[in-house]
């Protein structure tokens, strides 16, 4: 908080006074750290405009480099607002890992340490990087910290292509992580952009984290050091020391391929599986589904209930041929009511306490645990008007994947429970 207060002052944006003292600031902490930045200096021509930026490069040296780990964040902020939460605390990380690093034992791989210039001015800074600095091109991965308001739970919310090596990572060094590859899938379909997007397009692997909450206070006066949420900044030191040591230990020079799916629940710490599941797991459900619609078909019992839950089957099928990382939405709450719904199809009209049971009780857990989390998120992410209404759709899915145990609840003739 320290280093907050000294960069979040008052709005520093390019070529402010205020934008000078600040990097003058972080220039005498580097040094002081005893790892001095460089300065690295450019132009950029926006609009008709001709900017003058300067980026600071640190790099901490490794026992034995493979490639190095380069932890980003801007300094500058727009002209309404000081800027604590986007993006002084960011920077405030970088230093303060930079000194717990030093203090702890030498890492393998070197680490940089990027606080670009010009960000809300058109991610200049970083595009000025990643055209002409001498080490555009080594780091293995790339760790970028933002806001989109003063507070909140940090969310990991995006990664680069063939991220399973990076979300196994991230699961090893912080399992406790905020991180869903539905959040992905979306954020990759807005037009939002930060620093590492230019990473990205220079074929940088790297993972982005933020807090999103108090977006009201985004650009504002309000984003300052009194509003800026302590645990927030905590919880950004916290990921980017962790996964600093993480990947500072690995080697870098060759990572793997191949995407991910991955979630937390309520109950559990990162869930991560290889995307390719995703795929067999749908069309596993969907012919769960035929079965247990023929049965019922002889039977002629409940088959509304199937006309229900073929719907989202046919949505998930989809969903894995388009956005992967959102299948586990669909698959697991609809796994569980295919499941439920077989169970009071197949078996007799009654149903007692044992494993048919433990079933029913068991289905619902997808839904409950996946789905409910994710609303306010949404709300938040999203905006009222579009993130209410996909909350709503959510509600609507998971009452669907809950309809074998409402019909059994309140439906005469169904399935009974007897002791």
């Amino acid at each position: 908080m320290v280093h907050v207060r000294a960069i979040a002052q008052r709005p520093h944006p390019v070529g402010s006074e205020d934008h000078e003292r600040v990097r003058t600031y972080l220039s005498t902490q580097f040094q002081e750290l005893g790892v001095p930045a460089g300065i690295h200096s450019g132009a950029i021509q926006r609009g008709g405009t001709r900017l003058a930026l300067q980026n600071l490069v640190a790099r901490l040296p490794g026992t034995g480099n493979t490639r190095p780990v380069m932890l980003a964040a801007h300094y500058d902020s727009t002209a309404r607002g000081p800027g604590a939460g986007d993006d002084g605390h960011g920077v405030a990380v970088l230093l303060e890992a930079l000194r717990a690093l030093r203090a702890g034992p030498r890492l393998r791989n070197d680490v940089i340490f990027l606080v670009t210039d010009g960000e809300e001015a058109g991610l200049l800074g970083a595009t000025m990087f990643a055209r002409d600095h001498p080490w555009r091109a080594q780091p293995g991965v790339v760790l970028n910290f933002e806001a989109r308001g003063t507070g909140g739970q940090v969310a990991m919310f995006e990664t680069s292509a063939n991220n399973e090596w990076l979300i196994r990572n991230l699961q090893e060094a912080a399992p406790w992580a905020n991180a869903t590859s539905f959040a992905y899938e979306v954020y990759r379909r807005m037009p939002n952009d930060t620093d590492l997007t230019v990473f990205k397009r220079s074929g940088l692997a790297g993972l982005n984290f933020a807090f999103i909450e108090h977006p009201e206070w985004y650009h504002r006066a309000q984003d300052d050091p009194d509003h800026l949420d302590r645990r927030s900044l905590q919880e950004q030191g916290n990921y980017a020391l962790a996964l600093a040591r993480q990947f500072g230990g690995q080697d870098l020079a060759h990572p793997p391929r191949g995407d991910a799916i991955y979630f937390p629940t309520p109950l559990t710490s990162l869930i991560v599986y290889p995307a390719w599941l995703s795929a067999p797991l749908a069309w596993t459900t969907a012919a769960a589904l035929v079965l247990a619609v023929w049965a019922g078909w002889r039977r002629r019992r409940r088959l509304w209930i199937a006309l229900l839950l073929a719907i989202p089957t046919v949505l998930q099928l989809l969903t894995v041929r388009s956005a992967p990382g959102a299948s586990y939405v669909f698959e697991w709450p609809l796994f569980g009511g295919v499941l439920a719904y077989a169970v009071i199809t197949i078996v007799s009209e009654t149903i007692g306490f044992d494993w048919r049971l433990a079933v029913l009780l068991l289905a619902p857990a997808g839904a409950f645990l996946v789905l409910l989390p994710m609303l306010k998120t949404l709300i938040v992410a999203l905006g009222v008007p579009v993130g209410g209404t996909v909350a709503a759709i959510a509600v609507i899915f998971l009452l669907i994947t809950v309809t074998p145990h409402l019909a059994l609840i309140f439906r005469p003739g169904e399935a009974r429970i007897v002791e």
